[in-house]
Formats: structure tokens, C-alpha cells, sequence
């Protein structure tokens, strides 16, 4: 059974229109993207059957969702916008993207030039620009609110660490450097904290950093393991996996890391949630 839990708004009442996207992982070699709405209808498949599809991605407007999909062992991004297109050809995979806030651009991790890099395309998915070079496997970025910085995941330093550069490669400085595994950097709509994934504590927990300053705390108290975080449009939730159940669900929290309610009851496992706008023509 897949149904999904309620969620008040600001005022606590009506559930705020928006949307969940999120992986659920069907049989072995094969993945589908749902898109759901918190305290709505049950969730729906949109991906290409028969397919490993993976990391989806709202666009800032919430009408197109990017993601990678792989089909006869070429992983590929595809866009769906209530119909599929595919933006990218290269035979290498093309994996976690990431909208610029103007959604004019995207930010990808790709091994098409022989190594994992972060490269930025248009939106059309052409104009690929490579943005890191180092041997190191860089993956995973994140746009910041304000355009300027792009956050990513690097074992540069011998370990997954968070790193932050500037939107055309520059100015990379390193964010954690902690002995643990730290991955998949979520940006706060106003830009002032980084929600992301990390085993610190000694099990895989969702943290929060203030960018300005470093400060770093587990955000969520819970039972299991939890990753993968993704805030609500307007910054005032967060969305993650966790398996206290024993199954990898969809929870939900405040975004002081309170009021965490279950969203879904899959009992199966569930990947990449992403949390975007409902655009107006769907309200």
C-alpha cells in the first residue's frame, strides 16, 4: 500500500500545495520516480518502465522535474512536465541534478569525461560546461538560492567531505572535515543553512549547517538511520528517508527538526525525495 500522511500548512490547517517526487525501488535493476502530494492523492509513477531512474529534480517554477535514467546500461537525464523528453545523449551517465534558481541552467555529476565531475547545461540540456577537475570523484551538487555557489560532495581530502564553489568552479573552499561519511547537500530556500546526510554520530543522520559561520548539528532525533534531506518550498520543513521500520520511508520534520510524522507506508525502499512548487495551472 503507498499513501501518504497529512501535512498542515503555515497555519497549521490546509496542507500547503506542493509535490514530492521521490525514488521507490520496484525490483532488482529497476527504479520508479512517484510524484506525490503531501496530504493528497496517492502517489503516481512517471518514469520509463523498465528502467533504473534516480536523483529527480524539481525546477524552481515546479512544472518540469529532471532526472537520470538508465536503460540498456546508458544512464541518461530525461525531463517530465506531465510528458518525457530526454535532454541528454552522452553514452556515459549523467546523474543528480540540480536547477540553477533562474532554472536557465543544470547542474549534473557525470563521468563523460572519463572521471566523476560537476558540469553545468542549459536547460535544454546542451552548452555542457565542466566546472571541476581534480582526480577525486566530485558529485552531488546543489545550487544556492542566490545563483552564486554551487555545494557538492568530494573525496578529495580521503573521505566524502562537502565543498562549496563559486557558480563558474571557482573559489572552492571545503565546508566539513569530519572522519565520516557526509553527502547529498540540500540548500534552505534563503540560503542560510545546508541540510545533508552524514554517519558522524556513528549511524546516518540528517544534519544541518549554517553556512556563514559552520556551525553544524544533527538536526533530526529518530530512531534508524535517515538521509537524503529535501526542504519545502518555502523553507519551513524538511523531507527525508529513514528505516526505523525497517523499510526506507518517506518522513517529514520541522525545520528545527521536530514534528516528524511518516508520509509513506510503502514497506519497501524508497531513495531521493525532492520537494517543489505546485504551479498554479495544477492548484
Amino acid at each position: 500500500m503507498l499513501c501518504a500522511a497529512g501535512c498542515s500548512g503555515r497555519d497549521g490547517g490546509t496542507p500547503e500545495r506542493s509535490r514530492i517526487a521521490f525514488v521507490v525501488d520496484r525490483e532488482a535493476a529497476c527504479t520508479d520516480i512517484f510524484v506525490m502530494e503531501p496530504g493528497g492523492a496517492p502517489p503516481r509513477g512517471i518514469g520509463p518502465p523498465d528502467s533504473y531512474n534516480e536523483t529527480p529534480a524539481w525546477s524552481p517554477d515546479g512544472k518540469d522535474l529532471v532526472f537520470a535514467s538508465e536503460h540498456d546500461f546508458v544512464r541518461r537525464l530525461f525531463v517530465w512536465n506531465g510528458s518525457l523528453t530526454r535532454l541528454t545523449s552522452s553514452p556515459h551517465i549523467d546523474r543528480a541534478p540540480s536547477w540553477s534558481p533562474d532554472g536557465t541552467r543544470i547542474a549534473i555529476s557525470s563521468n563523460r569525461d572519463g572521471n566523476w565531475e560537476i558540469y553545468v547545461l542549459s536547460a535544454d540540456g546542451g552548452n555542457p560546461v565542466r566546472l571541476t577537475d581534480d582526480p577525486a570523484a566530485d558529485e552531488w551538487p546543489a545550487w544556492s538560492p542566490d545563483g552564486k555557489s554551487i555545494a557538492f560532495v568530494s573525496d578529495r581530502s580521503g573521505a566524502p567531505d562537502l565543498y562549496l564553489m563559486d557558480a563558474d568552479g571557482s573559489g572552492v573552499r571545503r565546508l566539513t572535515a569530519e572522519r565520516a561519511w557526509d553527502g547529498r547537500p540540500a540548500w534552505s530556500p534563503d540560503g542560510r543553512l545546508i541540510a545533508w546526510s552524514s554517519d558522524r554520530d556513528g549511524r546516518l543522520s540528517v544534519h544541518v549547517m549554517e553556512v556563514e559561520t559552520g556551525a553544524a548539528r544533527r538536526l533530526v532525533s529518530i530512531d534508524g538511520e535517515s538521509d537524503s534531506p529535501a526542504w519545502s518550498p518555502d523553507g519551513r520543513r524538511l523531507v527525508f528517508v529513514n528505516d526505523r521500520d525497517g523499510f526506507r520511508e518517506l518522513y517529514v520534520a520541522a525545520s528545527d527538526g521536530k514534528d516528524i510524522r511518516r508520509l509513506t507506508f510503502l514497506r519497501g525502499s524508497i531513495a531521493s525525495p525532492c520537494w517543489g512548487r505546485l504551479p498554479p495551472g495544477l492548484r
